[in-house]
Formats: structure tokens, sequence, C-alpha cells
């Protein structure tokens, strides 16, 4: 069985405003979502957040050299 992990996290609003629009879909309902990836420090980062948040690129964008837009990080709270 798996332990649910309780995060807290911050987003940087007006990070989000620099999303190229490619990466931003738009549902049936109007709303508008994008893709976020993220990932766990394995020691202390110096922002101490345990892990951050991005958009996501495409193996073509990594491929290519695109630079991680981060947005945001946070914290692992609890279990």
């Amino acid at each position: 069985m798996k332990t649910s992990r309780h995060r807290r996290l911050s987003i940087c609003l007006t990070d989000l405003e620099n999303i190229p629009p490619e990466k931003i879909t738009i549902a049936g309902n109007g709303k508008k979502y994008t893709s976020l990836t993220t990932w766990d420090y394995e020691s202390e980062h110096t922002n101490d957040h345990d892990f951050s948040v991005s958009v996501t690129r495409s193996p073509q964008e990594k491929q290519d050299g695109i630079p991680v837009m981060y947005i945001g990080g946070g914290l692992i709270i609890g279990y």
C-alpha cells in the first residue's frame, strides 16, 4: 500500500503569465491547463524547498537543450 505525502507548494503567478501559448491546453469547459513537473531534492536546497515545480518539457525540448522553466517550489510537510 502506498503512503501519501502531504505537500505545500507556491507557484509564481507572474511566471505563469509567461508560459508559452503552445504549452497551454484549453479544455471543453473553457478552462486553461498546463502540464507541470515536480521533483524532490535529495538534500536541503538553498531556497529551503524539498522539491521544485516547472513547466513540463517534451523529449524534443530536452534534446534541443530548451531550459527548464521553474515556476515554484515547496515543502513536504508530513504523511
